[in-house]
């Protein structure tokens, strides 16, 4: 679960559907029967999370391999049937996915999953999803106000033992209700604020903010975390949690892993995919400094934008010590080969992890 004691938390983030942009033969190609190894091996191995990717329409072309996500709902809900302690999240787009039928699924999910489910909320940014669903795309702030609406509307259905009404300026619920509920608590909710507006949301609604280093340097990134969580503090009196993503490449040096990493993204890379992915996104960032497309391009190509953690397993114990020194309560975790390199992770570096002191070793895993 997210809420557990360990120092830093690790979840594995994106296995339904992979999370490089690359021709690399090695690239990661989802089945179901992987996504249960992958997720019963992180429960095993006492990881607080399995968080999913959403994507509703590939980039590029019809056919290209970024749209062959699982939906997140579905998929949410045969993980947690099939593992014992994560938290299993799904990722929702708020602009398309009503409060009532998220509110429905995430009960259902809960109930299934005894209490693990959680939400990753993100406002939508992808044009071309948005006219799948007959919607035009509304500007940054007016998709942030909409997310102002949807989460008060999501809490009542989860909590209200009566049919109620709720109006706002995008949404007009009248005796409003589900069933059956779920008895736990909301589940945790999770969004990457990076810009303005993001942040004011994600301080005032959520329970982790999920942020995109700006500067890999340690004290910058730990003058980004506490500038977040003293914003929320000081704000609105709320306490929450910072992640981030990294994707990992282990091998016997740094420099090799490196060399992986360049052969995956510039040799073999697909910049049919990148090129859509960073054409729709890049006019829609508001959180993009001045001089870094390139580098936000490379990220993305190599994992989902995350923050690089290469080498040995004794480099990938330190960088994640460094990333709990600046603050960071949890990372999310890629690897081009998930199944393979949360293996060797497991194997490797978590015992690591554990003589630091980051970590407790994992309770004995429930039949």
């Amino acid at each position: 679960m997210l809420t557990s004691s360990n120092k830093l938390k690790l979840a594995v983030f994106g296995f339904n559907g992979g999370a490089a942009f690359t021709n690399h033969p090695d690239r990661y190609r989802p089945t179901w029967e992987s996504n249960v190894r992958i997720a019963q091996m992180a429960d095993r191995m006492g990881m607080e999370g399995a968080i999913s990717a959403s994507r509703w329409k590939a980039f590029a072309r019809d056919g290209h391999y970024s749209g062959d996500l699982y939906e997140t709902f579905t998929w949410a809900a045969g993980i947690a049937a099939v593992t014992k302690r994560l938290c299993v999240m799904s990722t929702v787009h708020l602009s398309v996915m009503h409060p009532i039928i998220s509110a429905k699924m995430s009960a259902t999910v809960d109930l299934i999953s005894n209490g693990r489910h959680g939400l990753n909320l993100v406002c939508g940014w992808y044009p071309a999803e948005m006219g799948m669903f007959g919607a035009a795309m509304g500007d940054h702030d007016d998709r942030y106000a909409l997310a102002e609406e949807w989460v008060p509307a999501f809490d009542r259905l989860w909590k209200d033992e009566h049919s109620f009404d709720y109006k706002g300026k995008f949404y007009d619920l009248k005796q409003a209700i589900i069933q059956p509920k779920s008895p736990h608590p909301r589940p945790v909710l999770m969004n990457a604020g990076g810009s303005e507006r993001g942040r004011e949301f994600a301080a005032k609604n959520v329970d982790v903010a999920f942020i995109v280093p700006q500067d890999p340097r340690p004290e910058a990134l730990k003058k980004q975390v506490d500038f977040y969580r003293n914003f929320a503090r000081e704000k609105y009196g709320r306490e929450i949690k910072v992640w981030m993503s990294s994707y990992v490449v282990q091998r016997a040096s740094v420099q090799e892993a490196r060399d992986y990493v360049q052969d995956y993204v510039v040799n073999q890379g697909d910049s049919e995919g990148i090129d859509s992915f960073m054409a729709n996104n890049i006019g829609n960032s508001h959180n993009v400094p001045t001089g870094v497309i390139e580098q936000m391009r490379f990220a993305i190509a190599a994992g989902y934008g995350g923050y690089p953690i290469l080498g040995t397993a004794q480099d990938i114990a330190s960088t994640l010590s460094m990333i709990s020194e600046a603050g960071v309560d949890g990372v999310l975790l890629t690897w081009m080969d998930y199944e393979g390199g949360l293996k060797q992770f497991g194997d490797t570096v978590m015992p690591l992890l554990e003589k630091t002191g980051l970590r407790s070793p994992a309770p004995v895993y429930p039949d």
